[in-house]
């Protein structure tokens, strides 16, 4: 894949393959096992092409509120 740029600055860019405008239980799960590992939530919403007020969402449990306990299950 070609390194994208910025067309006035130049500056590097990461691509963006997915976008969601919302999260599925799936993706909820994923986000709760990748924050139990550590991973920086500005990195969590990236790698799942979301926006953060979406994660927090589903962390707060307002989302998908059994995803917290079956990333759990997951990881044992």
């Amino acid at each position: 894949m070609a390194t994208r740029r910025h067309p006035l600055t130049g500056v590097k860019l990461n691509p963006i393959e997915i976008e969601r405008k919302s999260l599925e239980f799936e993706d909820a799960v994923t986000a709760h096992i990748l924050r139990c590992k550590g991973v920086k939530y500005a990195t969590i919403a990236h790698l799942l092409g979301t926006n953060p007020a979406r994660l927090g969402e589903v962390f707060r449990g307002e989302c998908h509120p059994a995803a917290a306990n079956e990333a759990l299950r997951l990881m044992r």
